[in-house]
């Protein structure tokens, strides 16, 4: 019997994530259809460049797991790689940098 709970509540829980998200999309969608705006309205108060956070974002997350190989091999010596926490702390310091960056540069861009 418990063998079947398990995943039995692991699908309910994620039918519920993707009904709670496609009922606010639509209920979003529905709102703008009633003010009147299109999609196209929505593209026009998009500010920055995807891109470019994705470009920020990756370089980031590569100098990141630069830092944390270093960090790893300077305090387990020959024995690096068996602990994965360098890597992920380094990683989401840097990835979190690069979108603070891209957020500096869009706000900066929007003023001028």
């Amino acid at each position: 019997m418990n063998d079947v709970i398990i995943p039995v509540s692991l699908f309910a829980m994620i039918f519920g994530c993707v009904y709670v998200a496609v009922t606010a999309l639509h209920r979003q969608r529905m709102a703008m259809i009633e003010k009147g705006l299109t999609s196209a309205d929505l593209d026009k108060g998009a500010q920055g460049s995807s891109a470019l956070a994705i470009g920020l974002t990756s370089v980031g997350v590569g100098l990141g797991l630069g830092i944390g190989w270093f960090v790893d091999k300077v305090i387990n010596g020959e024995a690096w790689g068996e602990n994965p926490l360098p890597y992920f702390i380094s990683v989401l310091m840097c990835g979190g940098t690069a979108l603070i960056f891209y957020h500096n540069q869009v706000r900066r861009k929007k003023s001028v």
